[in-house]
């Protein structure tokens, strides 16, 4: 008994079922395809035009990031040009006066302007003095003299001066060194 009561619920399970679900051919059925075909039709769409927008947004970073190369160093560009400027100023005096002083004079004041202004906007500095300690960080030595009641390697004579940029050497400045005896 008790199975028959079993095999009539799951009739009816299977009935429900049937009810439930629309048929193949049933006109809900072909409704519900469309719509679903729709749907998939329009995440397509809005994948492409998402992937175009990133494609684009690439291709919109990568210009700017040439750009910014290409021009990082327009305002160095424009102080040289005004150190030039300023340079041929000199020259022109110079040769209208003849005096060599003169020119000796604008061109010591166009390179303390030009050290100075570099140093208060680009942290440019210069560095290589004689009576300085020797640092190899920061100088080579061309060459070498020993003398007397010297403690620690001091420069004597700079063939050229270093230069640092924020802290870091772009150039080591060339040294004559002079050592202890010892």
């Amino acid at each position: 008994m008790e199975e028959k009561k079993r095999c009539e619920e799951s009739e009816k399970i299977k009935e429900q079922e049937n009810e439930t679900l629309p048929n193949e051919d049933s006109p809900s059925m072909g409704k519900k395809v469309a719509e679903l075909e729709n749907e998939i039709s329009n995440l397509k769409d809005l994948y492409l035009r998402k992937q175009a927008e990133f494609e684009n947004f690439r291709k919109r970073l990568e210009k700017d990031k040439e750009n910014f190369i290409k021009f990082a160093n327009e305002n160095i560009m424009k102080d040289i040009i005004n150190f030039l400027d300023n340079l041929e100023r000199a020259i022109d005096s110079s040769k209208q006066s003849k005096d060599f002083d003169t020119l000796l004079s604008g061109i010591s004041m166009i390179e303390s302007e030009v050290l100075s202004s570099f140093d208060k906007k680009y942290n440019l500095k210069k560095f290589g003095k004689p009576g300085e300690d020797f640092d190899p960080s920061q100088h080579e030595a061309i060459s070498i003299e020993e003398k007397e009641g010297v403690k620690t390697p001091e420069i004597v004579e700079v063939y050229q001066k270093g230069y640092c940029y924020n802290n870091r050497v772009l150039r080591t400045a060339k040294v004559k060194v002079a050592q202890s005896k010892n």
